[in-house]
């Protein structure tokens, strides 16, 4: 029998061909362009059908003596992570919601059950040998039990208290990679009607994306199983097949090639600041407002003046306010880049993230308009050089063992994420992701309808404790700038919010003085004169 790792390496040589593989029932179709697919590779494929089913997400029988697969560039990172903190929670994500209607937990179970069962991405473990690298094999489908814990007659009155405190409890219970599973589902029953849904992930398994895969499967699966249905499980294409595109891809750009056009984009070495923002102890914190549709409307039309998309004049924008508030490291702005390139991955459940560096020098002369198209171009630029793994950026500058960045800008794509179960209403969500608090300043847009909802992680430093306090109104005020005077010069945009700045701490100080002067007198009671 061929093993996993030949089985791995023809799907790598398929992918640097051109070629493309499919499952479909017992059938493995595969496809591209006839000079290119010799029939040498098609023999050898038919030959490695057993291990290519599992890897490409279908179901065999469990081998302990398979050799797996290897990591992808994203997992290599948390895997070292991992490695180095063992027992560590830092990569786990746990989102709940609260219901109420009439909830079956058995059709909950079954739903859990067959979503492992689907997604091959959930029944992965992960090991590594002694001076080897590390690999990831993709295991049968086995029973997973799902928590049922009662909770009292009533729901407590601080419902929203209530989710938190349940996410962080789950979000501390540590994932076994070596075993697995890397899904969990957490039900907390009450007697009135109200259930709390807890779904505990591992993000080397799953990203913002595949969240809304899992939740749309299972809330079919559940209503399957409500209405005493059997529901269709069959897989879309495994994660190992995104593993060998990958490595397919990194194979055609050529590394040293990624790595030179890097150090160029990074201006060398040390070109930009140093992110200098001490995280050690501090507390987070996290603030969301709304833009609403009128101005996210009008933002679209400037972004289309500008042949640009809404994201880099949003970008833009999340750079000018960084410049006015003088903080540290603004030049470096990371990214997150998806890797789903391919369409057969759609549907895949797995990590598809990389997180890239924008370097963006601040031109006071330059008009705004100017400003986004060079953003969309240094994006659009980053994104085409992506397949480099983040964790080798670091190699690229001469200070180690920071940060690439303080500041993370990007688009939550996963809003489409909703539970609609039968019979049951959702009154409130929570969810808690500890991997975003690894960079001290995070901001993600999200379509919510015609408007666009921010929501921002940070590390309560003073820098960045100064920087939330005025984001929501500052981003707002430089929007309306940029849509009624979109030549204006970039400087003249910090200018004016720097004038806002004083303006607010010198109203704040005379309030504050006022304050004190019409305080009661300590000793009697009397209001100074």
């Amino acid at each position: 029998m061929i093993s996993e790792s030949r089985a791995f390496a023809l799907l790598v040589e398929l992918y640097r061909r051109g070629g493309r593989i499919t499952p479909q029932g017992e059938r493995l179709i595969v496809s591209g362009a006839t000079q290119a697919l010799s029939s040498d590779i098609r023999i050898e494929l038919a030959h490695a059908k057993p291990a290519l089913v599992m890897l490409l997400g279908g179901h065999g029988e469990s081998n302990d003596t398979r050799d797996g697969v290897p990591l992808s560039g994203a997992q290599q990172e948390i895997w070292a992570v991992e490695q180095a903190l063992p027992g560590t929670t830092r990569f786990n994500l746990t989102s709940n919601v609260l219901l109420r209607g009439r909830f079956s937990t058995g059709a909950a179970a079954d739903a859990l059950a067959a979503l492992i069962e689907r997604h091959a991405a959930l029944r992965t473990r992960f090991a590594q040998a002694p001076l080897a690298c590390p690999r990831q094999f993709v295991r049968a489908a086995t029973g997973v039990a799902a928590d049922i814990e009662r909770g009292l007659q009533r729901l407590p009155e601080n419902a929203g208290a209530l989710l938190r405190q349940i996410a962080l409890e789950q979000n501390a219970r540590p994932f076994d990679l070596a075993g697995g599973p890397l899904f969990g589902l957490h039900m907390l029953t009450f007697g009135d009607g109200h259930v709390v849904l807890t779904l505990r992930r591992h993000h080397i398994a799953s990203d913002g994306v595949s969240f809304a895969l899992l939740v749309d499967d299972f809330c079919r699966f559940y209503r399957a199983f409500a209405d005493g249905d059997t529901p269709s499980v069959s897989p879309p294409l495994g994660y190992p097949a995104f593993v060998a595109y990958e490595a397919a891809a990194l194979e055609r750009q050529g590394p040293d090639t990624l790595r030179t056009w890097w150090r160029d984009a990074l201006g060398g070495s040390a070109a930009y600041a140093e992110p200098s923002i001490a995280m050690d102890g501090a507390a987070t914190g996290s603030l969301r407002f709304v833009i609403d549709a009128t101005t996210t409307g009008a933002l679209r039309d400037l972004a289309r003046r500008c042949g640009e998309s809404l994201y880099s004049t949003m970008f833009a924008l999340f750079r000018v306010l960084l410049e006015a508030h003088e903080a540290p490291g603004a030049e470096c702005v990371g990214v997150d880049a998806s890797m789903r390139d391919a369409a057969e991955f759609d549907r895949t459940v797995g990590l598809f993230i990389n997180r890239l560096p924008i370097v963006h020098p601040f031109d006071p002369n330059a008009a705004f308009v100017s400003m986004i198209e060079k953003a969309g171009r240094k994006v659009r630029a980053a994104l085409a050089h992506k397949w480099l793994a983040h964790h080798e950026f670091g190699s690229l500058r001469r200070t180690r063992g920071q940060p690439l960045f303080s500041y993370l800008f990007g688009f939550h794509n996963n809003a489409h994420a909703t539970f609609a179960l039968p019979d049951c209403r959702l009154l409130e969500r929570f969810a808690h992701r500890e991997h975003e608090q690894d960079v001290p300043f995070v901001c993600y847009l999200t379509d919510v309808g015609a408007a666009l909802s921010v929501s921002v992680a940070y590390r309560a430093t003073p820098q960045l404790q100064t920087l939330a306090v005025d984001f929501a109104a500052a981003y707002r005020q430089l929007a309306r700038f940029a849509i009624v005077t979109p030549d204006i010069r970039c400087g003249d945009l910090v200018a004016s919010l720097r004038a806002r700045r004083r303006s607010i701490d010198a109203d704040r100080r005379r309030a504050f003085a006022e304050f004190k002067r019409r305080r009661p007198a300590a000793d009697g009671g009397h209001a100074n004169a």
